[in-house]
């Protein structure tokens, strides 16, 4: 496993199926490695816990830039835009209460 390089780290292994799957649609070879005997024995914490997704070290950094959101969407600072279903205009006091 030394030629291998931990992209992510999770203890589900849906999880690090999911996201070596989608490092595999992007065209880069992706493995996902539990410690031998930890399934089997059920331990779900700690080292023996662990699930990892491992890359080459050539697709290193272009699997990271993958697994990194291209935006992050902020919240907005006003509320103006929000809208009160159900409530008339002069059932405003019913939100006071």
């Amino acid at each position: 496993m030394n030629e291998w390089m931990v992209v992510f780290e999770t203890s589900s292994d849906t999880e690090a199926q999911i996201v070596a799957g989608r490092l595999k649609v992007e065209g880069i070879n992706a493995i996902v490695y539990r410690q031998p005997g930890a399934a089997a024995l059920g331990i779900t914490i700690g080292f023996l816990g662990s699930v990892t997704v491992l890359v080459r070290p050539s697709d290193y950094e272009h699997a990271l830039s993958i697994m990194e959101p291209d935006y992050i969407e902020e919240l907005p600072d006003t509320t103006d835009d929000i809208s009160y279903i159900g409530l008339d205009d002069d059932d405003t006091d019913e939100l006071i209460d």
